[in-house]
């Protein structure tokens, strides 16, 4: 039997007792170390991946990971398809040329909210509460219970647009140069920091019903 020697005796040689040639033999190899796996840190808390981490006194959303600030406004939408064919060429025509001239970082996104009809039904109750005639009371509760459905299974969608920016003072004027454009066709509305944070609150629980408010 002839050896292969080397410094690290990786294998041998040995010659084959059929054709009297000599083949490699591969000596039993040192297993391999297994590294252990390297665990992921979990967050311990939302707020470490929120993307929203402050409201400023303007109103703003700071954003996490320096990443800027975030305003967010209600769109008015229009029914195009209840336009006459002048107004609706306008319509498709100055919105198209709002994309083409608007060229920061912005979303558009539709939500669905509940219908709010409780200032109705406390109008309704409070006639409920003072009428003694019984025909109008039949009349006010069918009308209660109407209001109650509408709440409970109709909802309306809404369009809001995040607006972007650096700071507050780019992100001020992207938005009053969106509501100076938007004006004649699709006019902005502002919304209170109330109604903003229950945005925010439903695209984090897309599955939770939410009142929607007006939004000043």
């Amino acid at each position: 039997m002839a050896i292969f020697d080397e410094k690290n005796k990786k294998g041998r040689l040995k010659k084959s007792p059929s054709q009297g040639t000599s083949i490699f033999v591969e000596a039993n190899k040192e297993p391999k170390k297994v590294e252990p796996e390297k665990k992921v840190k979990v967050k311990q808390s939302f707020a470490e991946i929120a993307p929203v981490i402050d409201i400023t006194g303007n109103g703003f959303f700071q954003l996490s990971d320096h990443a800027g600030y975030m305003e967010i406004v209600q769109v008015s939408s229009t029914d195009i398809y209840a336009l006459n064919n002048e107004d609706k060429e306008k319509t498709i025509t100055l919105e198209a040329f709002f994309y083409q001239w608007y060229h920061p970082d912005f979303k558009i996104i539709p939500l669905n909210f509940p219908v709010d009809t409780s200032r109705q039904q406390r109008f309704i109750q409070k006639k409920l509460d003072r009428t003694t005639n019984s025909q109008y009371r039949l009349f006010l509760e069918q009308k209660l219970r109407e209001l109650q459905f509408i709440e409970t299974e109709r909802s309306n969608r809404e369009f809001y647009m995040f607006i972007y920016a650096d700071d507050e003072y780019t992100l001020r004027s992207r938005v009053n140069d969106v509501a100076s454009q938007k004006n004649m066709v699709s006019p902005i509305i502002r919304l209170s920091e109330e109604k903003k944070m229950n945005i925010l609150y439903k695209l984090s629980n897309l599955n939770t019903k939410y009142r929607s408010t007006k939004g000043e």
